[in-house]
């Protein structure tokens, strides 16, 4: 993706260049079991630490690197509570640096927001992988429809949900977003899934024709599914995703209207934390446990917004997070790195 390909130049063209380190990428995994292929090949090619940023089965590889004796972390992403009691000890786990779910709520609940405040009523979701029940997407589209209870008016609910852990229960158990009135505010239609076959895209031409749709809110890319459908319409479209070049023009030409984005040198914490871990001086935690940090979005709620962070994000030559504020991370105690990460909006960084 676009976001996957922003972290990679990031790695590759400037970290690399300004450590004594090798990246060593995967091709694109499409199941548990290419995963685990290319973890037993880096095993087997020496790589002393894998940072990974995504995966089908966190469990599975983060037992494949220790009992390799290699370094395991998380990049824009968490491991769920669960999974962090049982490896939070593990001294090959270094932890993770990405959004909470908390995070996702919110980034759902300030892209409704931003619109509802404009005084639009209608809506379409893209819930993405809510389909399969992924907690990262259920947790965002809660948060749009939490928004959409408050501006409803009394008695509004979601399926006669109204709390943000009913809601997250009834996405959870239905895998999709069912329309209708939530008070005075209207869900006209829903996509979910990633099918992207001709009747899925289908869907979607029918669902941007929807009378009255004013704005599309999207849990991850928008613009690229639904910007070919929303000429001659006034329809906005807003999404979750990075700072690229793909959603600049998609803001230039007016596709785009509002983005949620992680920057690209926000992956710049976690490589140091891995490459303290290989070096044999770890972040731990006051009990000895692995890294749990939270790290959120740039909001951009219009193109002048999104141009200005674009270009702060793209400049290689000085990044956000450059050699000289990483290496204040390299002999650092865990309260300092936590402080670092946690210091991540757009206006405290610029």
């Amino acid at each position: 993706s676009a976001e996957a390909l922003s972290f990679r130049s990031y790695y590759e063209e400037y970290i690399q260049k300004n450590y004594k380190v090798e990246f060593v990428y995967s091709d694109e995994l499409k199941d548990a079991a290419g995963e685990k292929s290319a973890v037993d090949t880096m095993i087997t090619n020496n790589c002393k630490a894998i940072i990974s940023l995504s995966s089908f089965d966190r469990p599975a590889q983060i037992d494949q690197c220790s009992s390799a004796g290699v370094y395991y972390a998380v990049a824009t992403g968490t491991l769920t509570q669960d999974e962090y009691e049982q490896y939070k000890s593990n001294e090959y786990y270094v932890g993770a640096v990405g959004p909470s779910l908390d995070i996702e709520y919110q980034v759902g609940y300030e892209m409704a927001k931003n619109y509802l405040d404009k005084g639009m009523t209608n809506f379409a979701i893209f819930g993405g992988a809510v389909a399969y029940r992924t907690e990262m997407h259920i947790y965002r589209v809660a948060g749009m429809l939490s928004a959409m209870i408050e501006a409803g008016g009394d008695g509004a609910s979601y399926q006669g949900a109204t709390d943000k852990d009913a809601i997250v229960g009834m996405l959870m158990g239905d895998g999709e977003v069912k329309p209708g009135d939530i008070g005075s505010i209207k869900v006209s239609g829903y996509l979910g899934g990633y099918d992207m076959d001709d009747a899925w895209f289908a869907k979607a031409a029918e669902m941007i024709q929807t009378s009255g749709l004013e704005a599309v809110l999207c849990v991850g890319n928008g613009s690229d599914f639904f910007g070919n459908f929303i000429g001659g319409t006034d329809v906005k479209i807003a999404s979750v995703d990075a700072l690229a070049d793909t959603y600049k023009e998609a803001f230039d030409s007016g596709v785009l209207d509002y983005e949620a984005a992680k920057f690209r040198a926000s992956i710049g914490p976690i490589f140091i934390a891995a490459y303290r871990a290989a070096l044999g001086a770890p972040v731990r935690d006051a009990d000895g446990n692995a890294l749990a940090l939270n790290q959120g979005y740039w909001l951009a709620d219009n193109a002048a917004v999104f141009d200005e962070m674009y270009e702060a994000d793209s400049n290689l030559d000085t990044p956000v997070y450059d050699k000289a504020s990483l290496d204040t991370l390299l002999e650092c105690d865990y309260e300092t790195f936590a402080s670092f990460v946690g210091d991540y909006d757009y206006d405290s960084l610029k």
